[in-house]
């Protein structure tokens, strides 16, 4: 073997920029390089024939590879998805040109620009009500406090302290579903309302209808859990609004998914932060979550964890909850509970692969394991 050379592992700009400038590069190739250096894929779904045609063109000349449905050079398809590559700066070049075409593809240019800000991004905050949530510093953990029919106050109170004790960021207090939701509702508001006065915790609260959670944010809480993204109760978003609280927007159907699962994923959530912008919900307010386990199979949850990142060109940070679904059992041959080793495993995996938040009933463990994960990513 002739010489000592590797392909680099290179996984953002910083990392890039990082090599260049160890090797003593000039300090004006240092960026210049490193946009070389980050190759970036992104699809565009449903561009009509013409423009789809205008992309492949400027997208070649600028630099960059671009691909598109076979029928859309016979006619015979009307639009097609288009996957374009290429480094930041093609991309960026290929924006530019975009924008003097036509008015779709001024648009398309627009939707471009946008990615290649958060594929950028550093590190922010949620805001939910007066508190601030740092992201990018470290992985979130969100403690699961479950509240039972036959819960007692005291004692969900008890466990509320353990879980905030075990290291939890954020609390989540979760409501059992109807007919016992009342009482999970009072339960909920009264143990919030008992936190509020010794901790200044954030925190969450599972529900999905404007009336449960003005209860919820008029006892206190920070943020509301939606594990329908807006689509059960129209006026949630406003209530959440004027709490200034935060949201998640979580993923969930009630059909069997087919075909591109990512893309029906984005498109759904892309559709509830839009509702939540319409009722002045800030986007630095919103969390995305896939819904792993939600009317999905485990094939199509290994794909979401695999793909985390895609679900960041939201533009807000992304939850996953590892922990409590059977999962995984399918592939670790156990039962309908799922060990603490194997959710570690996924948690991990998952902060790899661009997770913000994880929700967790085992806080002591996940954050442990969470903290290895983040000292190897250096974050």
């Amino acid at each position: 073997m002739k010489g000592n050379a590797r392909i680099l592992v290179i996984n953002n700009l910083k990392e890039a920029a990082e090599h260049i400038t160890e090797i003593g590069a000039e300090e004006g190739k240092v960026d210049w390089l490193a946009s070389k250096s980050d190759f970036l894929t992104i699809k565009f779904d449903n561009v009509n024939a013409t423009d789809a045609i205008i992309m492949k063109n400027d997208t070649l000349e600028m630099g960059g590879n671009a691909v598109y449905n076979k029928g859309i050079y016979d006619r015979s398809v009307k639009d097609s998805d288009v996957i374009i590559a290429g480094s930041r700066s093609s991309m960026e070049r290929i924006s530019a040109r975009l924008k003097l075409r036509t008015k779709n593809t001024r648009e398309i240019a627009d939707a471009l620009d946008f990615l290649l800000r958060v594929d950028n991004m550093g590190r922010s905050s949620i805001l939910c009500r007066d508190k601030r949530i740092p992201i990018g510093r470290k992985t979130v953990i969100m403690g699961v406090l479950d509240i039972l029919p036959d819960s007692d106050e005291g004692e969900v109170y008890s466990r509320a302290e353990r879980i905030i004790a075990d290291g939890a960021d954020i609390l989540d207090i979760t409501c059992a579903p109807s007919p016992e939701e009342e009482y999970s509702i009072s339960c909920s508001s009264g143990v919030i309302e008992r936190i509020r006065q010794s901790y200044d915790i954030p925190i969450c609260t599972d529900v999905s209808r404007a009336d449960a959670a003005e209860k919820m944010l008029s006892a206190g809480a920070d943020i509301i859990n939606d594990i329908w993204a807006l689509r059960k109760d129209p006026d949630l978003a406003k209530v959440i609004a004027s709490y200034k609280a935060g949201i998640i927007l979580m993923h969930n159907t009630t059909h069997k998914m087919h075909g591109d699962i990512l893309g029906k994923i984005m498109s759904t959530l892309r559709k509830s932060i839009t509702v939540c912008q319409g009722a002045g919900i800030g986007i630095n307010r919103i969390v995305a979550d896939p819904g792993l386990g939600f009317g999905k199979t485990m094939d199509q949850n290994h794909e979401i964890i695999r793909k985390l990142r895609e679900i960041k060109s939201l533009g807000v940070p992304v939850m996953v909850g590892p922990s409590g679904k059977s999962l995984y059992s399918g592939v670790v041959n156990r039962g309908t509970e799922e060990s603490l080793e194997t959710i570690a495993s996924v948690a991990s995996v998952s902060i790899i692969n661009g997770t913000d938040i994880i929700r967790v009933h085992d806080v002591k463990q996940m954050k442990n394991a969470a903290k290895i994960t983040d000292a190897i990513l250096n974050k």
